[in-house]
């Protein structure tokens, strides 16, 4: 297969330059640390006499760099099927003068067309693709940062205390709160959780966070913050997830560990200053 394209450009001062041809196989490497394995069984299949057909291999994306090296966007699968068939070259998608920022904007615009990704995987691209392009999502990487947690991305540095089990949802709830203008609530009840559990994994899985963000919203008027930590940080947190498994009352998992903080906090409180646990059934 020859294709042969007239050299075109986009991208400011038209410094991004695509071409067309075809490359040899060994001069191609991944462009990101966190692309998706290959899928052997997935290849062993396409790869087949009777279900290969060399019209329908598709074009792979290749960001090449300054230092002459190529980075494949999109196509590693296409690439170990033609590998296993004997092929030595394969046609490309060339593109030139991509920052890596860039390049991490390309990888997600691509790879979520035409198939699943795991949303770590596009998630960790959005956080080092451009400003511009991200901007949600790289305020929110910067602002768990900046409360001492990290996001459960590819690239992140090791360790479980303080990483954010569930990156992908928590963003949905940093995006509600930025489009209601509450980014300060957003972050004090973060820092509750910091507070309260001390980067313990468990209070950064998705129910207990949304728990709390639950008790938050409920009784935000009402709670005192003091108080609330005092009580949540003497409590063994694998109790606190015990005993809201153990509710087969409460339907929404969250509510279970909202009305377990509800409870902890009313312990020994008069009942004028006690919360109202009906509120979160409403």
């Amino acid at each position: 297969m020859k294709l042969k394209e007239v050299l075109k450009t986009s991208g400011k001062s038209g410094r991004i330059k695509i071409e067309r041809k075809s490359v040899p196989i060994d001069k191609l490497d991944s462009m990101l640390n966190y692309q998706r394995d290959i899928d052997m069984a997935f290849v062993e299949e396409k790869s087949r006499n009777d279900v290969f057909r060399e019209s329908e291999v598709s074009v792979v994306l290749v960001s090449v760099r300054s230092d002459g090296s190529m980075k494949v966007c999109d196509g590693q699968h296409t690439i170990a099927i033609l590998k296993r068939r004997g092929y030595t070259m394969v046609q490309c998608e060339l593109r030139y003068g991509l920052t890596e920022q860039e390049e991490n904007d390309w990888f997600n615009i691509e790879n979520t067309k035409r198939r699943g990704q795991s949303r770590k995987r596009t998630l960790t691209a959005q956080i080092n693709g451009t400003y511009e392009n991200n901007k949600n999502e790289q305020d929110f990487n910067n602002c768990v940062k900046s409360l001492g947690f990290k996001l459960d991305i590819y690239g992140e540095e090791s360790g479980n205390d303080f990483r954010i089990g569930c990156p992908a949802k928590l963003l949905g709830i940093y995006k509600e709160y930025i489009r209601n203008e509450k980014k300060e609530e957003f972050i004090e009840c973060l820092d509750i959780v910091k507070s309260c559990f001390n980067g313990d994994p468990v209070s950064l899985h998705w129910s207990f966070l949304r728990g709390m963000f639950d008790f938050y919203e409920t009784y935000l008027n009402e709670f005192h913050r003091k108080r609330l930590i005092e009580v949540l940080s003497r409590e063994n947190i694998r109790d606190i997830k015990k005993d809201a498994e153990s509710d087969i009352r409460t339907k929404k998992t969250s509510i279970k560990y909202a009305k377990l903080f509800v409870e902890k906090y009313n312990y020994k409180l008069p009942k004028k200053k006690q919360l109202k646990m009906s509120k979160l059934d409403d």
